[in-house]
């Protein structure tokens, strides 16, 4: 897989992005249009998260997937295309669970008056999303090192609707490779499915099984670390394959993968 140089623009002060946010969702709120009544578009319900990577394989290096430039790539666009209105958030880090980076959860398609340009809001939203996904990414970047993905899937599904028929659409930007104190996938026997088998039954027991039975998972930067290392990538690729469809009963997708 070939790794695609981004360059990222110079910073821009975190406090006047907010007001441009801030004032661009007051405007899209209080804006008249021509959807009302029966023309109203109907309103969005999906239940939606977003995992953001932020160990050191994250960064925009020739050994790195670069999240950031991920995030920005991605991340509006799965939010539109999955209709999403409540959106949680949770980091990857040594220590995910317990990981006190954190921002507060979105609707996407906030009540507004019938009058109010209902897209011009859900745009709006989709940007604060994010710039809150930002955040959370440079706050884990701070963290002491390492990758915990399946802590931060754990986090994540703390905000997964109850309910056997209820959906729950999850992006997660991250190249999987799980690097924790006590488990580092790399250094795992994964070459045939019997030591597969053995690795993720010890894997589950100590870090304990995400609650994403039935939710639809979309990786971004999935496997990157092995560019063209066929044989390694099909390894891991089994690996969490078994992992998340066998075990978690979670659906993966590849609609965003990169």
């Amino acid at each position: 897989m070939t790794v695609q140089t981004v360059h990222t623009p110079a910073p821009e002060r975190p406090g006047a992005r907010r007001r441009a946010l801030t004032a661009a969702l007051a405007l899209a709120l209080a804006a008249g249009g021509t959807a009302c009544g029966s023309d109203e578009p109907s309103r969005y319900s999906q239940t939606c998260g977003v995992v953001v990577d932020g160990s050191g394989s994250a960064a925009a290096t020739r050994t790195g997937f670069d999240a950031e430039a991920k995030l920005k790539a991605t991340l509006q666009t799965f939010l539109a295309d999955r209709k999403c209105r409540k959106t949680s958030f949770a980091p990857i880090t040594k220590v995910s669970k317990a990981s006190k980076c954190q921002v507060s959860p979105l609707d996407l398609d906030p009540d507004a008056s019938k009058t109010a340009d209902r897209e011009r809001t859900r745009t709006t939203m989709r940007a604060v999303a994010l710039s809150n996904a930002l955040k959370l990414l440079r706050c884990a970047q701070k963290e002491e090192p390492g990758s915990d993905v399946l802590g931060g899937l754990s986090r994540i599904a703390l905000s997964k609707p109850s309910g056997d028929d209820a959906s729950f659409d999850v992006l997660v930007v991250s190249d999987f490779d799980q690097g924790d104190t006590d488990f580092r996938l790399g250094r795992q026997d994964l070459s045939t499915a019997a030591s597969r088998r053995t690795v993720i039954d010890g894997f589950l027991k100590s870090h304990g099984r995400p609650e994403l039975s039935g939710a639809d998972v979309y990786p971004v930067g999935y496997g990157m670390k092995y560019g063209t290392d066929t044989s390694r990538y099909e390894q891991f690729n089994s690996f969490w394959t078994e992992l998340l469809e066998g075990r978690v009963k979670a659906h993966v997708h590849t609609t965003y993968r990169r």
